[in-house]
């Protein structure tokens, strides 16, 4: 073939062979000096480029395991309310109020004792349903994500306008970061902004799905400084989205999340963010 020299350098990354590059020449003069010192040195660089790559995928990975461990164990609690300590009490309820029945009429003091720990038990049972809505919603599993997001603006205690377009089911992850995101951003509003009125966007964006929360509060929010959207952010980007928000003073603050859309299960169709 013409060769008349070769220079090799192994390629090592974090202390294993993972490759070789090879230079060959065919031409009739000598190879100029300092060759080998120069692969040697570009062979670094290229290791240097896999390693940050495998730490980042790794990393990557292990955020997707927690935020997966995580979702799995807010089902586990939420099915333990709803299936124990909440059918126990209810139960509890029906057994006081069949007492307070047969008590007999001149027995007021006890029968109106009776009917405010029923009372107290029906109070006790909504707070534990609110609690357990809150830690994995039934309706975000039944309906969907559109009615989870119009029974979080029932729940706003800020007036909230709403415009959904039709989105389908999508991946489980994915319902449950957005509704999350909405949540979180709704909380927000309601306890800094001061603001008047939230608007929430829902749609597809070609291979993606889009939600945007916008308030008209004085904005200047600072969502890197213990926000529990710092959470959410890592959970939007272990799905391949972006969460961004801009919040100028005197100007509101928006926060947009694109997510894109496994259209297969070995390929996810790439998003340009704005």
């Amino acid at each position: 073939m013409g060769v008349t020299s070769t220079v090799g350098s192994p390629i090592v990354v974090d202390g294993y062979l993972w490759g070789v590059m090879l230079v060959f020449s065919s031409a009739r003069e000598p190879r100029f000096e300092g060759v080998e010192e120069r692969i040697m040195d570009f062979t670094e660089l290229v290791a240097t480029a896999i390693s940050n790559a495998q730490a980042r995928a790794d990393l990557a990975a292990s955020r997707a395991r927690v935020v997966a461990a995580a979702d799995e164990t807010r089902r586990r609690i939420e099915r333990d309310l709803h299936d124990g300590a909440q059918q126990r009490l209810v139960s509890l309820g029906l057994e006081l109020r069949a007492v307070e029945d047969g008590v007999p009429p001149p027995m007021t003091e006890l029968r109106e004792q009776l009917s405010r720990a029923v009372q107290g038990l029906t109070g006790v049972v909504d707070d534990l349903r609110e609690l357990s809505r809150g830690i994995h919603p039934a309706i975000l599993s039944k309906g969907g994500l559109v009615p989870a997001l119009k029974a979080l603006a029932r729940r706003s205690s800020l007036p909230v306008e709403l415009e959904l377009a039709p989105v389908p089911r999508l991946p489980e992850r994915v319902e449950v970061a957005l509704y999350y995101t909405a949540a979180e951003a709704l909380t927000n509003v309601a306890k800094h902004a001061n603001a008047s009125v939230v608007y929430v966007t829902l749609g597809m964006a070609g291979a993606a799905v889009r939600l945007s929360i916008r308030d008209d509060g004085g904005g200047g929010a600072d969502y890197g400084k213990g926000s529990g959207l710092i959470g959410l952010r890592d959970r939007v980007e272990t799905l391949g989205g972006r969460l961004r928000v801009e919040s100028s003073v005197e100007e509101g603050t928006s926060l947009s999340v694109v997510i894109p859309i496994v259209m297969t299960p070995i390929m996810t169709v790439p998003v340009d963010h704005p």
